[in-house]
């Protein structure tokens, strides 16, 4: 017989076999129920969630001659039809089919009726991969479709849908898988499959995966002939982790500040064939593993990593502090774009590791020690502080002196005052010529500060005056200037 892909054997076949979308689940499963169906669904989310897999089961439940409270009994003639038999049942790649003569054969086939079943299904996969034009040509279709035809559109990319697409259906976000439901997963494959494991293993699996139940799968499927028992070194193993316990130890070397273990780990490593990239991925997982373990009190329910590792990782963080952990992943997660273009990656990771390791933490010592350079060019035993030189027989430089001395006093005010006058020097007075307005606070309450600068500056003597007020016109003056105006 020919083998199935472990995420091909274990596809579920009702609504019960879905993990972790209980959200969508409960709703589809109230509506076929109830017979509310809507006429285009809309499944966006990421990859290996579960939205093909909940297609097809919708597509079976809704033509079931007997389904039960919502799933598909598998039993009825419609039930047990093979997908590739089943043609009432229409799974479409968009992805390979883009134009609009793709999307025109399709309202033209939709008109008619299904054959077995109460409505006919199109499954539309990577909907997003559609062009503007074949949108176009299914929109009045996908608004008011017959009566027996259901559309389910799914798209991993559900931002590059038109809205006018996305207006018209009923959406639904299909999550991440958790670790937990995950692991889950495994183990009831694995006993089907009547494999030996350990519990590391399926944790090791499961945090691979990402969330992604097909990914999942695929990865036990890997892992499957490895051995007689699944553990975790095998797992690893198969997956191309570096050394969990080399790792381990250049994590800490790093965080410790040992450079000579750091570049010797490294390079024994790099002399190993270990993909930089993916032993940058690796040492950032086990900083974020450390920093949980520092952080919270949960972090053996949170992580799900063996006990030798669980210990190792708190001894880890016993020895740094959080901010070294948080400057530690800030320049992994740069260095990861970096390498792709790098043509020196190992002396590209080599600097970036060592700049972790020499640094304290709070800020990037290299930019630190920069800064420190230059305040040690900087004069000594200088004052910072503007001085201020007056030429004593010009008032233009005295008054400038004034209003620098009124600045540091921190009276606006005053400033202002000082912009509505003028000076003048006559021997040895100073003479402040001012509006009426401005005339009146400078001569009254702002006189002695006026005058105690000024003396400070120059030690001259101050004089107020004012401004003679514009004279209004006279009335006769007006009426003969009326005169004289000609209006057009």
């Amino acid at each position: 017989m020919e083998y199935l892909a472990l995420y091909r054997k274990y596809r579920p076949k009702t609504f019960d076999g879905i993990y972790g979308q209980d959200h969508i689940v409960q709703t589809l499963k109230n509506q076929i129920a109830t017979g509310k169906i809507s006429h285009a669904y809309l499944f966006c989310g990421t990859r290996g969630t579960g939205k093909t897999s909940i297609a097809k089961i919708f597509a079976r439940a809704v033509n079931c001659l007997d389904n039960e409270k919502g799933n598909p009994c598998l039993k009825c003639e419609n039930c047990t039809l093979p997908d590739s038999a089943n043609v009432d049942v229409i799974e479409m790649d968009a992805a390979s089919n883009t134009g609009v003569d793709y999307a025109r054969d399709l309202r033209e086939k939709a008109q008619y009726a299904p054959t077995k079943g109460r409505y006919k299904v199109y499954i539309i996969d990577e909907v997003h991969m559609l062009s503007t034009s074949a949108f176009n040509a299914l929109l009045k279709t996908l608004e008011e479709p017959p009566k027996h035809v259901v559309f389910i559109l799914c798209t991993t990319e559900v931002h590059k849908l038109p809205a006018t697409i996305l207006s018209r259906c009923m959406r639904f976000d299909f999550k991440l898988l958790s670790q937990s439901l995950l692991i889950k997963l495994l183990k009831g494959v694995f006993d089907a499959e009547g494999k030996q494991y350990t519990e590391d293993a399926l944790a090791g699996i499961a945090t691979s995966a990402e969330g992604s139940a097909r990914d999942c799968l695929s990865i036990a499927d890997r892992c499957y002939s490895m051995c007689e028992k699944l553990d975790y070194e095998s797992v690893m193993s198969v997956l191309g982790v570096s050394s969990r316990q080399a790792v381990l130890d250049l994590c800490k070397a790093i965080l410790t500040g040992d450079v000579a273990t750091v570049l010797h780990l490294v390079h024994q490593l790099n002399s190993q064939g270990k993909d930089l990239g993916l032993l940058n991925r690796d040492l950032s997982k086990n900083f974020t593993n450390v920093l949980v373990a520092k952080t919270c009190a949960d972090a053996d329910k949170l992580l799900l990593l063996p006990s030798d590792v669980m210990k190792q990782l708190k001894e880890i963080a016993d020895v740094c502090t959080k901010e070294r952990l948080i400057l530690a992943l800030n320049r992994l997660q740069k260095l990861d774009g970096e390498l792709k273009y790098s043509l020196a990656p190992l002396s590209a990771f080599c600097s970036a590791v060592l700049t972790v390791a020499i640094s304290g933490g709070e800020v990037d010592v290299v930019n630190l020690e920069r800064r420190v350079a230059k305040l040690e060019q900087l004069p000594q035993n200088v004052n910072h502080e503007t001085t201020i030189v007056v030429d004593k027989t010009s008032a233009t430089s005295i008054w400038k002196a004034v209003k620098v001395e009124i600045s540091r006093a921190n009276a606006p005010l005053l400033l202002g005052l000082w912009q509505e006058s003028q000076c003048t020097l006559q021997a040895d007075t100073l003479w402040v010529t001012s509006t009426p307005s401005a005339h009146s606070l400078l001569s009254g309450e702002f006189a002695p500060t006026v005058r105690a600068i000024v003396k400070k500056l120059v030690a001259k003597d101050v004089v107020f005056q004012s401004t003679q007020p514009k004279e209004e016109p006279q009335d006769d003056h007006l009426l003969s200037l009326g005169k004289n105006v000609k209006i057009k």
